[in-house]
């Protein structure tokens, strides 16, 4: 590194506590033991020379990379190859290289943009930064740390840019796997090349341990670089391996065969969906027949099938029959249910000699959604990955804990005993190599000499020339005949970031953090496992002491005399220039220990995975989100995986699902909704024609008409509601059962209702959309219902913006009848796959230029529309929407048909009287009480009547 580097970031946390049964258990005896040597093999593969270039580029980011961006006539430089959403690709080897060069550049993009950003304006702040910058300044590293995954810097910094206190617990800065970029304050990136972290370089070849040199550190606010860093290895890996599924994935064919392992043997026992009267196994051949009813003759008249409509009936057959699953489900039609009796199925049928089933989900919440489901057939499941949230049921169950429970035994022939024994003498080694560094006072004429700077006459001679001297106390109490030498040429190396107060306000506290950053769930908080890897011992520079920095000076030939002949002025300049050639020397050979320790501790991840792979080897199914898929890939590929199943696979970008394509996978099952949320990109440019980075292998294999089953019958929303979504699924059923919700209190029969105004938007300090009559309308109607008698959990008001999100919350908040009270207030994005009684929609958008953003992504409406079971009340500019999209205005032609559910005035029927008023602005809502205008007169228990207006 030659001034600045782009780093992998790690915070450091204390081990958290353990919950959950196993604080109560005694340790489990460990099962025996066995090598698996399959996790080194897929570590140690052999370069091939001839390969494609991308394959031997390196997991973190490189300065030219990094900078290549710095201006306009720059940015042509950046290639990126086009997308090919439709037909087949022309090669397995063409499809892995284009989606890695996409996806590297959309992990890249956010820090190139704020590099450039700053070398631009090299001292700009973070409110006026239009790249979303996060700027860190008076950056010293003060020590090293030797963890287990690598050697870690510590470092030091102002927030004075920020403008503002932090309140790190929840904040996004400087998340676990966060990419940042360093350079000195002198280049401030001029040439590429809490406020204590600890920070991991690209490259050992790029680590730094000079305390006195100061930096500027910056990241990106968008993006999540952990997130790309597995999947990217995996897409390098999958290039020199066989690629399962090929011929779909790849080349699109239509027709689909059974998985290998079914026409090996196709007679199965589905007797978990068609259990019989007698209770024998019910044994069906799959590829020959198929139950064309939902109780077949001689199942037991009450059924786990009886239940099923015949979509989801002939979706089961294809997830059973398939090679390649494909599901489609709208909202509602029971997706995961779907997913569930099929994994019940499979189970079922796996022999004890199979390998585990593997089951993923996009997001931590929906993996663990699936897994409760598990739990009730199938309580032995093991989940990768810490992040969850489920203390009682997930979390005992997570390899790590399931691991610490039980008596650790040692695998035979393993790497981690002798990858930890090199670990440690090369921490010895480091640390004798930085002893002079630490030890506090100036560096000693042994110093120089071992390295090479100075002679050993002219130590002999400093030494005599210093034993004549009256004795020299430095500030930190030290006597060298270098210090006596220097004399008041010395002076303190006080550049340290001291504690400051610069009178900021605390950042605005985001209530719904975990929902909003979901994304970042895997790295925000380190998993117990992860805190593991990065334990490690600790050493902090302690160097009070340097010289004045003087430039055009000969200091060579100072070097070649009698140091006794130096100038008094000069000595504390010339001690400078020799501090810092020690630093260079020593730091040459601390990146060649760092290398070998990086080395060592790569194999001590195969030596952890050689004993975890054990405890995986005996589970029936495992979980883990589709970043896990690739961030524990070599482990999971050490089983030998068969049977993969991916929900929400059409909100997963296309490269995750193919990380899920192990060697020895026979079959896939992807189950999702094309039609709502799609993956998320960082670089918008990389959406949409000619890149499609966000259209996922779901919705590219269904638009290319690969075969799939639609189910067709939802179970959630009443038909009301339901008909919204007619203009996005025309052909979508009611279950008979959603004509039985409860109605909605204080709203008579309406059960839907697009309430129309004109209020115009206008935005908050962060420049995300806000329309405070809107606010106001939604907690005046969000208070009435509660006088009605809902309850605020079974409430959820959604929005599009962020800004808006906070304005309604802390209208909620500050309501005097709702004090103490619990919200739901969300983003539209965080809500997929979420339900509730009643959802209350803010559009927020409402100008003169038709300008509608979020709300033109037909994906994010259809969330939208579909969350409500009970009652869903819209509030926005119906007019301007029906101007600006064909969406929206075939959605207000739907809410104008009979039974007319649009208008300018909100109907609020009494539940006491029946009469019916209409609220046109937030003003009706005020000291309102849930009923009509009409007197109260109820006989107090006093015998008074009482005087109040009407109330429930």
């Amino acid at each position: 590194m030659t001034g600045n580097s782009t780093i992998p970031l790690k915070r450091f946390a204390r081990r958290r506590p353990h919950v959950g049964s196993y604080e109560q258990e005694t340790a489990k005896s460990a099962p025996k033991l066995e090598l698996n040597t399959r996790i080194r093999e897929y570590f140690n593969t052999a370069p091939n020379p001839s390969a494609p270039a991308y394959l031997s580029h390196r997991e973190v980011p490189t300065s030219e990379e990094i900078s290549v961006a710095a201006n306009d006539e720059a940015e042509e430089e950046v290639e990126v190859p086009a997308n090919q959403v439709i037909g087949p690709w022309e090669s397995k080897g063409r499809y892995l290289s284009d989606h890695y060069a996409l996806l590297r550049e959309d992990a890249v993009t956010p820090l190139r943009n704020v590099v450039s950003e700053m070398k631009a304006e090299p001292y700009v702040l973070e409110k006026d930064s239009v790249e979303h910058s996060y700027i860190y300044e008076k950056v010293f590293i003060t020590g090293l740390t030797f963890a287990h995954g690598g050697v870690a810097a510590r470092v030091t910094f102002s927030l004075r840019r920020a403008g503002k206190k932090i309140l790190w617990e929840q904040s996004k800065r400087l998340a676990q796997g966060t990419l940042i970029a360093l350079s000195t304050a002198q280049d401030m990136f001029k040439t590429l090349n809490p406020p204590e972290i600890d920070i991991f370089f690209g490259s050992p070849d790029e680590i730094e341990i000079d305390p006195q040199q100061e930096w500027v550190m910056v990241e990106s606010s968008i993006g999540y670089f952990e997130a790309y860093r597995h999947t990217l290895l995996s897409l390098q890996k999958i290039a020199a391996e066989p690629f399962p599924l090929a011929e779909y994935i790849v080349g699109v064919q239509r027709e689909i065969s059974p998985p290998w392992y079914l026409r090996q043997q196709s007679v199965k026992d589905l007797s978990s969906l068609f259990p019989t009267t007698d209770n024998r196994r019910s044994l069906i051949n799959l590829l020959h027949e198929w139950p064309d009813q939902a109780v077949p003759r001689g199942s037991a008249p009450s059924t786990t099938a009886a239940s099923l409509d015949a979509s989801q009936l002939n979706a089961l057959r294809r997830v059973l029959t398939k090679e390649l699953a494909i599901i489609q489900g709208p909202p509602g039609t029971g997706k995961t249910h779907v997913s569930v009796l099929a994994l019940k199925v499979l189970l079922q049928n796996k022999r004890r000699e199979d390998p585990p089933i593997i089951v993923s989900a996009h997001t931590n919440h929906a993996l663990d959604q699936l897994l409760r489901h598990v739990n009730s057939f199938e309580p032995e499941f093991i989940r990768l990955g810490g992040r969850t949230t489920d203390k009682e049921i997930i979390e005992p169950r997570t390899l790590f804990n399931i691991r610490q429970a039980t008596k650790l035994g040692v695998v035979p022939g393993g790497m981690k005993g002798p990858a930890l024994s090199v670990m440690r003498k090369l921490v010895k080694d480091m640390q004798q190599l930085l002893r002079p560094f630490t030890e506090g006072g100036p560096l000693s004429e042994t110093v120089f000499k071992e390295y090479g700077i100075l002679t050993d006459g002219q130590c002999q001679l400093l030494i005599k020339g210093a034993e004549s001297w009256v004795d020299l106390t430095l500030p930190d109490g030290t006597t060298t005949a270098i210090s006596k030498w220097a004399g008041e040429e010395l002076i303190e190396a006080n550049r340290r970031t001291l504690p400051e107060d610069f009178g900021f306000d605390y950042e605005e506290m985001d209530l719904e953090y975990e929902q909003l950053k979901e994304l970042e769930a895997e790295g925000k908080l380190a998993s117990d496992e992860e805190i593991d890897g990065l334990r490690g011992e600790r050493i902090c520079f302690n160097e009070p002491l340097t010289g004045l920095e003087t430039r055009h000076v000969d200091f060579e030939s100072l070097l070649k005399d009698d140091l006794w002949k130096v100038p008094a002025g000069l000595r504390g300049s010339l001690y400078r220039y020799m501090q810092q050639k020690v630093k260079q020397a020593v730091l040459q050979k601390m990146r060649a220990l760092a290398k070998v320790y990086g080395k060592r501790s790569k194999d001590l991840v195969i030596g952890k995975w050689e004993h975890d792979t054990n405890f995986l080897q005996a589970a029936n199914i495992i979980g883990c989100t589709t970043t896990g898929l690739s961030k524990y890939r070599g482990l999971l590929d050490s089983l030998k995986p068969k049977i993969v199943l991916i929900e929400e696979a059409a909100e997963t970008l296309e490269a995750y699902v193919t990380a899920a394509c192990f060697p020895t996978l026979e079959h896939l099952v992807l189950v999702g909704d094309h039609q709502q949320l799609r993956g998320h990109c960082n670089e918008p440019e990389l959406e949409g024609d000619p890149f499609f980075l966000d259209v996922s292998m779901f919705e590219r294999l269904v638009r290319n008409q690969v075969g799939f089953t639609q189910l067709i019958r939802q179970r959630r929303m009443h038909p009301e509601i339901r008909r919204g979504l007619m203009p996005i699924y025309p052909n979508l059923e009611d279950h008979e059962s959603v004509r039985l919700r409860e109605p909605v209190p204080g709203m008579g029969n309406v059960r839907s209702f697009f309430f129309c105004h004109q209020w115009h938007e206008n935005h908050d300090q962060l420049m995300s959309k806000i329309n405070n009559g809107e606010a106001l309308m939604v907690v005046g109607f969000f208070n009435y219902l509660v006088n009605n008698g809902m309850k605020p959990k079974d409430i959820t008001v959604l929005t599009f913006y962020n800004g808006q999100r906070k304005l309604i919350m802390r209208g909620l908040k500050a309501h005097p009848n709702l004090q103490g009270e619990t919200f739901k207030v969300v983003t539209v994005d965080s809500y997929q796959g979420e339900e509730n009684g009643v959802v209350l929609l803010s559009l927020v958008r409402s100008n003169t230029s038709n300008t509608i953003g979020f709300l033109s992504v037909a994906n994010r409406v259809c969330v939208a529309l579909s969350r409500a079971q009970r009652g869903f009340y819209i509030f926005g500019d119906a007019r301007m929407l029906s101007k600006a999209s064909l969406l929206w205005y075939k959605l207000v032609q739907v809410m104008a048909e009979s039974p007319r559910r649009l208008g300018f005035h909100l109907p609020l029927t009494c539940g006491l009287h029946g009469r019916t008023t209409y609220a046109t602005d937030p003003h009706r809502f005020n000291d309102d009480a849930g009923g009509c205008e009409a007197d109260c007169r109820a006989v107090l228990p006093c015998g008074h009547a009482c005087e109040l207006k009407c109330h429930p």
